[in-house]
Order: C-alpha cells, then sequence, then structure tokens
C-alpha cells in the first residue's frame, strides 16, 4: 500500500500547559511563602488561607483567593452549605455569584476540599436543592501520592543497600 501523501514532519500545536482548573500550586519547598506559613514543620497549625493558596494563588489569582478562602471558612464553620446560605453570603459579601459558582465551588470540588451532594425532597418540585459540605479527599489522595513517593525512595534504597552489602561480601 503506498504511503499517502501531506507533511511528513507536521507542526503539533504549541501546548497552553496545564488547565488552571486542575492545577496545583506548589512553590518551593525552601522558599519564602513556605517558610511565610511556618514551613513543612507539621507543629505548626496552617489556617485556611494557608492551604487555599495552593489552589488560587494570592499571588496569580487574588480575586478567586479571597473569595475561596471566605467560601472555606464559612463550610468550615457551618459544615453544610446550601443554597440559600450560599445566597446569604454573596449578598453578605458582594463576592460574584458567577466567579464562585463557576470557579471556586468546581474546583474545590474537584481537588476534593468540598464534596457536593443533593438533597433528597419529597413532592413534585423539579431538581433537588445544592448541598456542599467539607471533604477529605484532597487529604487522601495527596496523601496518597505521599505514599507511593515513599514506598519507591525506600525500595530504591533498600535495593541500593541490598547490592553494595553484597558488593561488600564478595569484594
Amino acid at each position: 500500500m503506498a504511503k499517502k501523501p501531506g507533511n511528513p514532519n507536521p507542526k503539533l500545536p504549541v501546548s497552553k500547559g496545564i488547565p488552571v482548573a486542575e492545577s496545583l500550586y506548589l512553590p518551593k519547598h525552601y522558599g519564602s511563602e513556605v517558610k511565610d506559613k511556618g514551613g513543612l514543620e507539621k507543629t505548626v497549625i496552617w489556617e485556611v488561607d494557608d492551604i487555599v493558596d495552593f489552589i488560587f494563588p494570592k499571588k496569580y489569582q487574588p480575586t478567586y483567593f479571597k473569595v475561596a478562602g471566605a467560601f472555606v471558612r464559612l463550610i468550615l464553620k457551618d459544615g453544610r452549605v446550601t443554597k440559600n446560605e450560599i445566597s446569604g453570603f454573596l449578598k453578605e459579601t458582594g463576592y460574584s455569584r458567577s466567579t464562585l459558582e463557576n470557579k471556586i465551588i468546581p474546583k474545590l470540588v474537584r481537588f476534593g476540599l468540598l464534596k457536593r451532594e443533593r438533597e433528597i425532597e419529597a413532592g413534585m418540585r423539579r431538581g433537588r436543592a445544592l448541598i456542599l459540605n467539607e471533604s477529605l479527599t484532597f487529604t487522601n489522595y495527596l496523601e496518597r501520592i505521599a505514599f507511593g513517593w515513599n514506598m519507591l525512595v525506600s525500595t530504591a534504597r533498600q535495593k541500593r543497600k541490598a547490592k553494595d552489602s553484597k558488593l561488600e561480601e564478595f569484594g
């Protein structure tokens, strides 16, 4: 079968990088941004804004950072937030409903900080009311990544150690 004519070396489209909606901001672990939060010391408590800064970096997304921080504090205080509480929050703060519902909530849900549920209601009303709760999926996700890395490093070190001890035995 003959090869089809065309460009033998097509130029691929330029990558736009990781979509913002799916990106987690991890500044240098030894840099001032992490040091200002108390560093990596596990006995220093990070506040809501310290955590939200990794999802909506204040440096790059100051408005989203401010809205997300206030909204996460509301959810942590109440434990459960419905459409009515969201409306009250927006009226009280003056934040944009569009920003909250189209940018903040979806990313917080996608990353596992919030869990989206629907209220079960009797009756003939269309749709079911939204309920948002705090979630530990974010923690489980990052712990799983860290545990996977820990196991890889530990296994590699153990294999090198065993290899080195065999070399010493025969050397």
